[in-house]
């Protein structure tokens, strides 16, 4: 338990209404994961000052700090217990400057991701990144798991988002580097320590993000392929002509379930196939983004590329096809209590995944259902096994081919709680033992989100 008169401190430090506790804080909904509100007390500071003397006051007393953004975390990244002291930067969330010709924004790290899209689009801009919790996510969430999205492939993930930052030391030092420009060789580049670090080794406050052109014509497809291989074919044929936005990936079990329970009919009765691509595109003008888009696919079909296309032809029809990708928490509703996964795929080994996965379903039972979808364009998937004895189980045939092909057991929801066991079994240990390093200096006694990555 957290003493009283540390609690009576941190109100001096935030203000009575900044310490939530007992039916205040029960009034908070606990996100991704149950375990998020479990220390029983939040701390919410109002600006970097409050987090720095927050944090001066825990390192000293040797309290341990969570820090959280939204909440949206799938590996336990945010997850508290009693004795420790949950950091919520959720008053952190103004655009402080957003720059139409200089394409930046200089933002608060409670600040979500879609209030910074609102903004930005408003100026002819966009965050060059999109994730499905963009109502919830937070910037500074993003920075600290590295997310990556659907935009990957095209703008690059979080850390290449980032121009500047400021951080919170556990010690309550404040570094500044809030740098607005691309070219910056001034030392060792120490903000990417905290990029992905998931809040272990300090609290990212403020943040300076490079912004994107905005998607203005857009026309959107779905279609169905024979195969995952004919996907990336047809990916690869369609970037070199046209300008490809977003590229979504779908197995069989996945479509069939989603496409059953949200419809609408036309999506539920549409032509079963191994693999399904949501394709976006952009033009100059909406007829042009069109009729490209068409063309391509007919020709596409005739390559024998793909079996079926769904083109939208107005923007229910577009968010009707999105809901299918983005609503992927259909497969809990359907199927309680699976275990998930993020993994990163080769693209040319995609296909064998698929097939090793598949195989290792089949041989956990006939009640067993696995559920892939993803990102194709950089191979990130998300994995679903629902059914399964237990978590091991479905890790095991989840893995049973990653590393031989090349691809990475966490990739875009960073290591967490849940991840830390695949850390330590799977990563080089010079490089494990220089990020302990790198802990021990920067956070010697331990307070900062303690047992996560490391």
């Amino acid at each position: 338990m957290i003493a009283d008169e540390i609690l009576k401190e941190l109100r001096l430090i935030v203000g009575a209404s900044g310490v939530k506790t007992g039916d205040i804080l029960s009034l908070i909904h606990p996100g991704s994961d149950g375990r998020n509100l479990d220390a029983g007390v939040m701390v919410v500071p109002r600006n970097t000052a409050e987090v720095a003397s927050v944090l001066r006051l825990c390192n000293e007393h040797r309290i341990a700090v969570v820090p959280h953004g939204g909440r949206t975390g799938l590996v336990g990244g945010g997850v508290s217990a009693i004795g420790e002291i949950i950091l919520s930067l959720a008053a952190l969330n103004r655009i402080e400057s957003l720059s139409a010709d200089g394409g930046t924004a200089t933002v608060g790290s409670g600040l979500t991701l879609q209030s910074l899209q609102e903004a930005a689009a408003k100026v002819g801009l966009a965050t060059g990144i999109d994730i499905a919790a963009r109502g919830s996510a937070t910037i500074g969430g993003m920075i600290s798991t590295n997310a990556g999205g659907m935009e990957a492939f095209r703008h690059g993930v979080m850390r290449h988002r980032v121009l500047g930052l400021e951080v919170v030391l556990p010690d309550g030092t404040i570094m500044t580097d809030m740098t607005q420009v691309t070219k910056s060789n001034e030392g060792y580049d120490l903000k990417q320590l905290f990029i992905g670090a998931e809040g272990t080794l300090g609290i990212i406050t403020r943040a300076v993000l490079r912004l994107a052109p905005a998607d203005e014509f857009t026309a959107t497809a779905l279609v169905a392929c024979p195969s995952a291989t004919d996907a990336i074919t047809l990916f690869r044929k369609l970037q070199r002509r046209l300008d490809v936005l977003r590229v979504e990936f779908m197995a069989r079990d996945y479509f069939a379930l989603a496409s059953a329970n949200l419809g609408p009919a036309s999506l539920a009765a549409f032509t079963e196939a191994p693999a399904y691509l949501i394709l976006e595109i952009d033009a100059a003008d909406q007829q042009t983004a069109q009729s490209d888009l068409e063309e391509a696919l007919a020709e596409a079909i005739e390559q024998g590329l793909i079996v079926d296309a769904i083109l939208a032809q107005s923007e229910k029809e577009r968010t009707e096809i999105w809901n299918i990708r983005e609503d992927s928490s259909v497969v809990d509703r359907v199927h309680p209590n699976g275990h998930w996964f993020d993994i990163s795929v080769p693209l040319q080994g995609l296909e064998t995944w698929l097939a090793s996965f598949n195989q290792g379903v089949a041989t956990l039972g006939a009640d067993v259902r696995g559920f892939a979808f993803g990102h194709l364009g950089d191979g990130n998937l998300h994995v679903g096994v629902a059914g399964a004895p237990d978590k091991d189980a479905a890790k095991a045939i989840v893995y049973a081919s990653l590393r031989e092909l090349g691809g990475s057991f966490s990739a875009e929801h960073g290591i967490g709680l849940d991840k830390s066991e695949e850390l330590r079994a799977f990563a080089d240990p010079v490089k494990l033992a220089l990020m302990r390093s790198i802990k021990a200096l920067l956070d010697p006694n331990g307070v900062m989100n303690p047992g996560k990555v490391l």
